[in-house]
């Protein structure tokens, strides 16, 4: 994890698949979810799994439920507000206080982990030409500058749940955060600012979809 200038800290990768895996092996209860997740009976992702494969390779197939139970279990939280909670769901782009987006754009300065203007290669983009997720960290550059570097994939590679959401228990949505390898989710948008949304309940099937933890 990375300690940030606002009092938090945030994991220096997504959640990897070995990560993942090591937490499922404890065979974790799906009984005692907020009640926003109690529809959710299975933390396994929905396909390439178990992995016998590519261990450093950001987790996907997970859905918003899945990555708040990882987070909770490992004794962080999905990064949500500074301070403590959810994050406001319009507050995506608040710098004081999304957790997320302070770290991603180095305090509200930058539109992209690594400054303001775009570069399709920096991160993993659809531009970068891998066209599927990439080990964590393996893109060098794809980090902010002091005082927030260390903090890989922001920006690509798979978009990340944020505890930021509305909506019913039935019916809850959900922001994902910094795109992803793929063109439906490209990075040219602001990445940092730029939020795809989507549903916590039906959504474990996309291989687009991961997450990161704070605390």
């Amino acid at each position: 994890m990375v300690r940030l200038p606002l009092g938090y800290c945030i994991d220096s990768t997504e959640v990897t698949r070995a990560q993942y895996k090591t937490w499922l092996d404890t065979n974790p209860p799906t009984t005692g979810q907020i009640s926003e997740c109690s529809w959710n009976t299975s933390f396994t992702p929905s396909k390439e799994w178990p992995p016998t494969d590519k261990l450093n390779y950001p987790v996907a197939y997970v859905d918003w439920c899945d990555s708040y139970a990882y987070c909770l279990a490992a004794g962080k939280r999905l990064c949500g507000k500074i301070g403590g909670g959810s994050n406001t769901y319009t507050d995506y782009n608040n710098a004081t206080k999304s957790q997320w987006f302070a770290a991603c754009s180095s305090g509200g300065v930058n539109r992209y982990p690594y400054g303001n203007n775009f570069n399709g290669t920096t991160c993993n983009s659809n531009e970068a030409g891998y066209h599927a997720p990439v080990a964590v960290g393996f893109l060098v550059d794809c980090n902010p500058a002091p005082p927030y570097a260390g903090i890989y994939d922001l920006s690509g590679n798979v978009a990340e749940w944020e505890d930021s959401c509305e909506g019913t228990v039935k019916y809850q949505y959900c922001h994902l955060r910094g795109g992803a390898y793929c063109p439906h989710l490209n990075l040219k948008q602001d990445a940092c600012g730029r939020v795809p949304y989507g549903s916590n309940r039906n959504n474990n099937l996309d291989p687009h979809y991961g997450f990161r933890c704070c605390s």
